[in-house]
């Protein structure tokens, strides 16, 4: 049986891990971090699935456009079975708004009723953007997908172990293969200087009475899912600050409630910050790293910047690709010792 392990327990991490035992069900697979559920930066995502291709460099298109096929095709089962509640994936329509042209989204013909917006409609909003969107896509709670994700991997006997990795090389004799997924974690641990944070703040609200998504070209957001409502955000490169910024509050409250104004009435739940790993280009790959007479064989799957929630699904199934190409030399080479036996 051979050992796996998967440094990172956000989306990303346990997502690959869940697409790992469904298609090896045999391995033996332990969850290593140092923060689960809350502490992670997953806990702070909008979930909307909406990839900006705009920040992500260095991908192949169509690699891409698979990862977003991939996620979106896996969150839609999910929508149409008996556990779309419990998993946190809902439906959403809404509309992105903008004062400058720009090309149609990679994801138009993913999502469901793509439409340019009519000056009419434009002239709704108190801001009178110039052109605009409408879409059917879809929300992730992250909160409940997480724990839905956590449920499946502790059915598979997966097992999680609270504990912080400074090297690699710490797992060289204890598992056979490694897979990464430690997100901005990775810049201390790999010494990838490529990672860099892009600080992200929103504010939780009760405002059951909004229905639907509004996205506008100044990165500000509304969210919703069943009553609760995300609204955001920052976008700020190279900032490392995880606390709550003051000042940043109050900008987004005071954009979201001048695009929807009955925001006003809305009960504040809660505030979050958090670094999202941005990476040029999302790093899917592997790594055979030698410790003097040892080796590691690792999958790497990280640098997913503000796009984790809809890539983690496509990316999980690519890593995991990567890993039964691994799996398989393993297996070779253990058969040809035998052989010799």
């Amino acid at each position: 049986m051979s050992r796996v392990c998967v440094v990172g327990a956000g989306v990303v991490g346990l997502s690959t891990a869940l697409c790992i035992k469904l298609q090896h069900p045999s391995v033996s697979l332990t969850i290593i971090a140092d923060r689960f559920f809350e502490s992670t930066t997953s806990d702070g995502a909008g979930g909307l699935f909406r990839p900006d291709e705009r920040f992500i460099h260095g991908v192949d298109k169509s690699i891409l456009r698979n990862w977003c096929q991939t996620s979106f095709d896996h969150f839609n089962n999910l929508i149409f079975s008996n556990i779309s509640a419990e998993a946190g994936i809902s439906q959403v329509s809404g509309y992105q708004l903008f004062n400058d042209p720009r090309p149609d989204p990679s994801y138009k013909n993913i999502i469901y009723n793509f439409r340019y917006l009519t000056k009419h409609e434009l002239e709704i909003f108190p801001d009178h953007y110039k052109y605009g969107y409408f879409c059917t896509t879809l929300y992730v709670d992250t909160r409940k997908y997480m724990k839905y994700l956590t449920k499946l991997l502790t059915e598979k006997q997966v097992t999680f172990t609270k504990k912080k990795i400074n090297t690699l090389e710490e797992l060289a004799e204890s598992y056979d293969i490694v897979v990464n997924c430690t997100g901005f974690g990775a810049k201390e641990l790999c010494n990838d200087n490529l990672i860099r944070p892009i600080r992200g703040q929103v504010i939780r609200v009760r405002a059951p009475w909004i229905k639907h998504f509004y996205y506008t070209d100044d990165n500000c957001y509304l969210i919703p899912n069943n009553e609760i409502i995300v609204l955001g955000g920052t976008r700020q490169l190279d900032n490392d600050n995880t606390q709550v910024d003051l000042n940043d509050k109050d900008d987004i409250w005071q954009r979201c409630l001048r695009l929807c104004p009955s925001l006003a009435q809305a009960e504040i739940l809660w505030h979050w910050a958090g670094l999202r790993p941005d990476r040029k280009p999302i790093r899917v790959e592997t790594e055979i790293i030698k410790y003097g007479n040892k080796k590691l064989l690792v999958v790497h799957n990280y640098g997913h910047g503000g796009n984790g929630i809809a890539l983690s699904w496509g990316t999980a199934v690519d890593a995991t690709r990567h890993f039964s190409s691994l799996l398989n030399a393993i297996n070779i080479q253990d058969k040809q010792v035998t052989s010799k036996l």
